[in-house]
Parts: structure tokens; sequence; C-alpha cells
């Protein structure tokens, strides 16, 4: 008796393993190919471009000023120590693509005279904008660091909560991406 009950209870985990074996294999085959072709990852949503914003010099102005362009835009503080970290791989980036057809954009929610007074201590060469209305909740903004990269359309491709490096060949490649398939997708 005792032997049927070992020899059950190995076969019942025979088609469970098998099934799970082919759906990691599956998964694993999918993440492959996406990291293998520069395709750009599906959409998160789509960016509102009525967010209202202040550039340093005190002009109020909304995301639409940005319309049909690839956007990087990274909420960070000054006070925050992963985000000052980070600012200069943002700088590496936009100095590996240098294309007007990629705007980054700096967005902090505190006041502009300490800000604009960082800004000038650090030399930091990005545009920085402040909020003057609260990030839209399409963007599922919860704390900073937080980077999204929209397309031209509007559509947010990557939302990165966190410091990371981001100068690195992958970001350039989906940038690059992004604006070679914008240039396809423009009417004569």
């Amino acid at each position: 008796m005792m032997h049927r009950l070992t020899r059950l209870r190995a076969c019942g985990w025979v088609p469970v393993a098998l099934f799970a074996s082919i759906v990691l294999c599956t998964l694993a085959g999918r993440v492959l190919h996406a990291q293998r072709s520069n395709r750009v990852p599906p959409p998160a949503g789509s960016a509102v471009f009525d967010w209202q914003l202040f550039a340093l010099n005190g002009e109020r102005l909304t995301l639409q000023t940005f319309r049909g362009r690839v956007l990087v835009i990274n909420h960070w503080a000054t006070w925050c120590t992963p985000c000052l970290e980070e600012l200069p791989s943002l700088s590496a980036l936009r100095a590996a693509v240098p294309d007007t057809s990629v705007a980054f954009l700096l967005v902090t929610p505190q006041s502009r005279l300490p800000v604009t007074e960082f800004v000038r201590r650090r030399g930091i060469t990005l545009p920085v904008y402040l909020e003057a209305t609260p990030v839209p909740r399409i963007f599922g903004f919860e704390a900073v660091p937080t980077t999204w990269v929209l397309d031209r359309s509007g559509a947010i491709v990557l939302k990165r909560r966190g410091a990371m490096r981001w100068d690195t060949p992958e970001m350039i490649a989906l940038l690059r991406t992004l604006l070679a398939e914008a240039a396809v997708d423009r009417p004569d």
C-alpha cells in the first residue's frame, strides 16, 4: 500500500512539473525575443497634455508645449540623494541622443527660488520645471525619483520608479527606436 501511495504522489507531480517547465520555457523565449529586437514595450497609458508646469523663469506652460516630441520626464527633488545621483546619467543620455525631437524635463514639486539657486549652484543644464498642478493620475506617480519615457503620440512606453543609470546602450537604443518609429509614421 505504501509503495502505491508513493508512486501516485510522484505521478501527480509529473504533470504539474511538466506544465510549469513548458510555461517557464515559453516565457523565457518571449523575454529573450523581446530583448533581441528593438521593439518598444507596449504603452502603459497616455500622457495628459494639459499637465501644467512652470519654467524656472516663471513662464506657465503645459505638457502640450512638447507634444510631437519624444519625452523623458524625470520627477525629482533637491533633497533626494538618489535623484541627484542619477542626474549625471540623464545628462549623458541627452548628450548621447542630441536629437531636438527628444525633450528632457526635470520636474520638481518644490518652490522656484530654492530650486533656481540649487540649479545654478550645481550647474544643472537639463531643463528644470516646477509643478503648477500635481502629476496626473495616469502617470501613476508615487515617489521621487520617477522617470517616464513617452513616444511622440504621448504613449507612456517606460516608467521607472527609483534611481537608475540612464546612459546605457539599452536606453540610447530605446530613444533612437522611438525617434525612428516616429519618423516612419510622420506624414510627408
